[in-house]
């Protein structure tokens, strides 16, 4: 089931099971599934998360205490296994007088991965009178290690402590311990303001007078966010001014691209520059629109026309932590 080595840790096979209906289903095709998925599971794991503690396993002891105590969490070893200890543990402080020059010996508390053959086995009778092992418990083994017998990557390392007369002489110390470094997952919220209730202000040339562009202020306390996140915006809403509405009585098209021109975790501002010019395309077959024409930029009631006539709103997106 294992392909060549690399760093000492063997590749999944490329292969899978599969099965058809009429076809003989052996306890070792079930097996294989098992085993595939797994193998290719600890290979994701070693190459893109390496190897430590994830998340808890923290080791607390007195000083004076003859046990130690193992918070439940969850490690990774430098195969890829996951060690997953869910109910905590304790062990018995290793019963050493003292060291050879009576004072404290340093001991490792680790944690490793069950071989099949340490595990505890589960079994059921089958057929024929076959009993067979129906259940692995794959929880991983605490063990004292001295700093010699440590095999890094493989005895992941919680704390080291100090023992003399078969006691701690200090708490366990967890420095020594490799933790991995887990990437926050980022916060995305969304939302829109009211199609025909947002509310816009005219952007005016300073010389001219003539709007250059419009602004609104959009709220996002909703979302909750801790601190500012990157804001992407997009404008919503009809495009095409009618004849009847235009300032002019001249059919045209209002737009422009927004941005975000001010950003707080709980608001926004959002600015639609609309430059002057001509449109592309050909409506209803016979007439090119003109592109934000200098009739409505002049027009004292621009803000409003987008609003009550065309539904101006915008649609954002706020992402946190990225």
């Amino acid at each position: 089931m294992t392909g060549p080595t690399t760093n000492g840790a063997a590749l999944p096979p490329t292969h899978r099971p599969n099965f058809f209906g009429g076809g003989v289903l052996a306890a070792a095709d079930l097996n294989d599934a098992v085993a595939v998925e797994r193998s290719r599971r600890w290979l994701h794991n070693r190459v893109l998360h390496g190897w430590g503690v994830a998340l808890g396993l923290e080791a607390t002891g007195a000083r004076g205490a003859k046990r130690v105590a193992i918070g439940a969490g969850y490690a990774l070893d430098a195969f890829g296994r996951d060690l997953i200890l869910s109910d905590g543990a304790e062990l018995d402080v290793p019963a050493v007088a003292a060291g050879p020059d009576g004072g404290d010996v340093v001991f490792c508390l680790t944690l490793r991965w069950t071989e099949d053959d340490e595990a505890d086995v589960r079994t059921r009778a089958g057929a024929c009178g076959v009993v067979g092992a129906v259940r692995f418990a794959d929880g991983p083994t605490a063990a004292w290690r001295t700093p010699a017998e440590l095999r890094e990557g493989l005895d992941v390392l919680l704390a080291t402590v100090t023992v003399r007369g078969c006691a701690l002489t200090a708490p366990p110390d967890p420095a020594g311990r490799r933790v991995l470094a887990v990437l926050p997952t980022p916060y995305v919220a969304t939302g829109a303001t009211s199609a025909f209730g947002t509310v816009w202000t005219a952007v005016r040339d300073p010389a001219s007078g003539v709007v250059i562009g419009l602004r609104t202020v959009v709220d996002t306390g909703a979302a909750g966010f801790g601190d500012t996140p990157a804001y992407t915006v997009r404008l919503d809403g009809d495009r095409e001014l009618s004849a009847s509405a235009a300032p002019g009585g001249l059919a045209c098209v209002l737009d422009g691209t927004p941005y975000v021109a001010d950003a707080e975790p709980g608001r926004l501002t959002v600015l639609v520059p609309l430059p002057a010019g001509r449109i592309g395309g050909v409506v209803g077959g016979t007439t090119t629109l003109p592109l934000n024409p200098a009739a409505v930029l002049a027009d004292l009631e621009t803000p409003n026309l987008v609003r009550s006539e065309l539904g101006w709103h915008i649609a954002w997106m706020g992402v946190e932590g990225a």
